[in-house]
C-alpha cells in the first residue's frame, strides 16, 4: 500500500514512520497543497493529513482530491489535536474519511494494517516472477498467465542463468521445471535458491514437471518447493497456485514485519522515539557489566527540562509535547552509535555514554545543554539541567542503581544551584 503522508514537522514525519512501520512500502511525504497535487499522479492508496497546512487546510485538500477522477475513491485521513465538536462533520462533508487523534497515533496504525490485510486478499500482483523453462511454448503460456496476474516474467531456459539473475534482481516467485537445458537440474536449482542466502533465499517457489515420479516430487518439496504443479496444466489452476504462495509469503513478511514493529512499540517511549525506562534497566545491565570487564570508562548522564509545567500551563500540553520529542530529537543528534538514551519520567531523560570519561563527560554535557538551549524546541526558549557520574573502568561494582543515584544527586544539586546548569559528581 501507498500511503501519501502530508505534514510539514519532521518530527510527526518521524512518528508516522515509527507506527506505520509494519507497511511493505516506505512512506511518501508531501508538506502543501501544491506538493501534493504532484503527490497526487503517482497514486496514492491512502492519504495522511495534518489539519493546517502552509497553503489551505485539509478540507482544501480532500476537496482536490475528490474532484480528481484519478483519486476520487482514495481514502483521505485527517491528523488531529483539535477538539472542536464541529470539526467531524465539516471534515466528512469536505470528503475526509475518517478523523483521527495525534496522541492515538495507534489507532491510525489499526485502521490502514486492517485495511492492508483486506485488500491483500483481492490486490492484483506485481513485482517480477523468475519463469525457468526449457520448453518455449510452455514458456509463452505461463508467461502469459503470470502477465494477466500483474506480474512482470524473466524467462531462462537453464539453471545457471537463472542463477544469475537472481544476483542482481528481487523476484516475487519462481516457476521452476525439473527438467533443464544445461547440467542443472530443477531440483539442484531449488537446493541452490534456498542455500543462497540473500534476498531471494525465501523466494517463494512453483516446481513444475510432466514425470509422474513421487519420489521427485517428494525431494523437490523437503529441499525446498513451497508447492508442485504437474505437467500439462489448467490455467486457472496455475494463476490460483502462483496467486496463493505469493500471498502466503507476503502475509508471513507481514507477521514478521508487524512482530518487530511490536517489539520496538514496547522498548521506546512513544512520544520520543528514545528507549523507555524498562529496557534502559535491561540494557544497562549489559553495558555496565560489559565496561568493567574490558576496563572501559563510561558515563550516566541524568538531564532534565527545567520548569516542564511552566511550559504546559503556559503553552499547553500540545507544545509540552512537542518540546519534548525534539529536545529528544536534540539529544538523539548529539550522541554517538551505541550510546543509550531513554526518557525515563515526564521531563527526564537518561544517557548511558560508553567509553566516555569524566572530562570527555562534562564536555559533552555542557554541548548538549548550549545546544538544546539554542534549539529552542517547541518554538520556545527552554533549559534543562543535567547532573552525571563517570567510572574509571576499574571494576568497582558498579550498578545501574548505583549510578543513577550518584547522577540524580547531582542533577539535584544543578537544580538548586540555579538550573541550566551541568553538575558532575566527584565521589
Amino acid at each position: 500500500m501507498k500511503v501519501l503522508a502530508v505534514t510539514g514537522s519532521s518530527f510527526f514525519r518521524h512518528l508516522l514512520e515509527r507506527h506505520l512501520g509494519f507497511l511493505t512500502e516506505s512512506l511518501h511525504f508531501a508538506d502543501s497543497l501544491e506538493e501534493t497535487r504532484r503527490a497526487l499522479a503517482t497514486a496514492p492508496d491512502l492519504i495522511c493529513t495534518e489539519r493546517h497546512l502552509p497553503d489551505g487546510t485539509a478540507m482544501d485538500l480532500a476537496r482536490m482530491v475528490r474532484r480528481d477522477p484519478g483519486t476520487s475513491q482514495v481514502p483521505v485521513l485527517l491528523l488531529t489535536t483539535s477538539e472542536d465538536p464541529d470539526l467531524i462533520p465539516d471534515s466528512l462533508e469536505a470528503g475526509i474519511t475518517e478523523v483521527f487523534n495525534k496522541v492515538h497515533l495507534d489507532l491510525l496504525a489499526q485502521y490502514i494494517e486492517s485495511r492492508v490485510q483486506r485488500e491483500a486478499r483481492h490486490v492484483r500482483l506485481s513485482g517480477r516472477a523468475l519463469l525457468v523453462e526449457d520448453s518455449r511454448p510452455v514458456a509463452r503460456f505461463i508467461e502469459r498467465v503470470l502477465g494477466s496476474l500483474g506480474l512482470e516474467v524473466d524467462t531462462f531456459a537453464c539453471g545457471d542463468q537463472a542463477l544469475a539473475a537472481l544476483g542482481g534482481h528481487e523476484y516475487e516467485v519462481a516457476l521452476i521445471d525439473v527438467l533443464l537445458e544445461g547440467r542443472m537440474t530443477g531440483l539442484a536449482l531449488v537446493r541452490a535458491i534456498r542455500n543462497g542466502g540473500g534476498a531471494n533465499a525465501d523466494l517463494p517457489i512453483l516446481a513444475m514437471s510432466g514425470l509422474e515420479d513421487s519420489a521427485r516430487r517428494i525431494e523437490l518439496l523437503r529441499e525446498g518447493a513451497n508447492d508442485f504443479l504437474a505437467k500439462p496444466m489448467l490455467e486457472e489452476e496455475l494463476a490460483v497456485r502462483v496467486r496463493n504462495i505469493v500471498q502466503i509469503k507476503r502475509l508471513l513478511d507481514q507477521t514478521a514485519g508487524q512482530r518487530d514493529h511490536l517489539r520496538r512499540l514496547a522498548l521506546t517511549d512513544q512520544l520520543t522515539g528514545v528507549y523507555n525506562r524498562h529496557y534502559l534497566t535491561e540494557i544497562a545491565l549489559r553495558r555496565i557489566g560489559e565496561a568493567e570487564r574490558h576496563g572501559i570508562p563510561l558515563t550516566m548522564l541524568v538531564l532534565d527540562i527545567d520548569h516542564f509545567k511552566r511550559v504546559n500551563d503556559e503553552h499547553g500540553h500540545e507544545t509540552g509535547d512537542l518540546v519534548l520529542a525534539e529536545t529528544a530529537a536534540v539529544i538523539r543528534d548529539a550522541c554517538r552509535q551505541g550510546d543509550v538514551i531513554a526518557r525515563t519520567g515526564g521531563e527526564e531523560f537518561v544517557l548511558l555514554l560508553i567509553n566516555m570519561g569524566a572530562d570527555a563527560a562534562a564536555g559533552f554535557a555542557e554541548r548538549l545543554r548550549q545546544r538544546i538551549e539554542e534549539a529552542r524546541p517547541g518554538g520556545i526558549t527552554v533549559t534543562v539541567s543535567i547532573g552525571l557520574i563517570s567510572t574509571t573502568g576499574e571494576p568497582v561494582g558498579a550498578t545501574f542503581e548505583s549510578l543513577f543515584r550518584a547522577a540524580d544527586a547531582a542533577l539535584y544539586q544543578a537544580k538548586r544551584g540555579g538550573r541550566n546548569r551541568v553538575v558532575a559528581c566527584r565521589d
